[in-house]
């Protein structure tokens, strides 16, 4: 049976303090706002080894007219979302490990649209816009995040895609850092998401150089 809400609020108050749980709570009822960055990654600049076979773990491609595979726990809710995914033409790359998939990342082929957020980003022929890229917690002191980063490289190629681009969180510290370490830069587009009582906008804008990291040295010129 699952936690009631009363349940779920004392459990994460006592694993990560009042503090963490208010601001939590307010970022997702109240206000949120965040800043991303697109990195891009290109064919000629790709900064990875092939793909080759790692012991335990599997790779699966997903299209529209494919089942999706079994997913593990931690997935398991966004199995819905992801039916919508395949429906609406976007392909799934999966890691599965004895059978379950336990990490993913999603490509769309054409533009994409994304009504909840209010974002759109052009998909240009040959190019693929990443999102949606998990990975089940215990996983990713396994080194999975990598092997599907690696992957997804491989199936870049044979999809004949010359050019990946995705968005991320300059808070992120670690999804940032594996793309970089793919040979992804970025390209001079900043997106800031806002929400206000689950009203959802986003903002995009242009800048030169570099941004990094929230808090860390760049290179930006104005």
């Amino acid at each position: 049976m699952a936690d009631s809400l009363p349940a779920k609020l004392r459990r994460r108050v006592a694993e990560q303090g009042l503090g963490r749980t208010v601001r939590k709570l307010l970022g997702d009822h109240v206000f949120r706002h965040s800043a991303s960055v697109v990195l891009e990654c290109r064919s000629e600049w790709q900064n990875a080894a092939p793909a080759r076979p790692v012991p335990g773990l599997d790779f699966l491609v997903v299209r529209q007219t494919d089942a999706l595979p079994p997913l593990c726990p931690w997935l398991a809710p966004r199995h819905a979302d992801f039916q919508q995914m395949l429906a609406r033409g976007k392909v799934g790359l999966f890691a599965l490990r004895d059978g379950q998939a336990v990490g993913c990342v999603w490509l769309s082929l054409k533009d994409h649209h994304d009504p909840r957020s209010r974002e759109h980003y052009p998909v240009a022929p040959g190019e693929a816009y990443q999102f949606c890229a998990l990975t089940e917690p215990s996983e990713r002191r396994r080194g999975t995040t990598l092997a599907l980063g690696r992957f997804g490289l491989t199936a870049m190629r044979e999809l004949g895609i010359h050019r990946l681009f995705g968005v991320v969180d300059r808070q992120n510290r670690a999804s940032y850092q594996v793309m970089r370490y793919f040979g992804y830069r970025e390209c001079g587009m900043l997106v800031r998401h806002f929400s206000i009582l689950h009203t959802r906008w986003t903002r995009v804008s242009r800048y030169a150089g570099t941004l990094g990291l929230r808090g860390q040295r760049t290179d930006k010129r104005a």
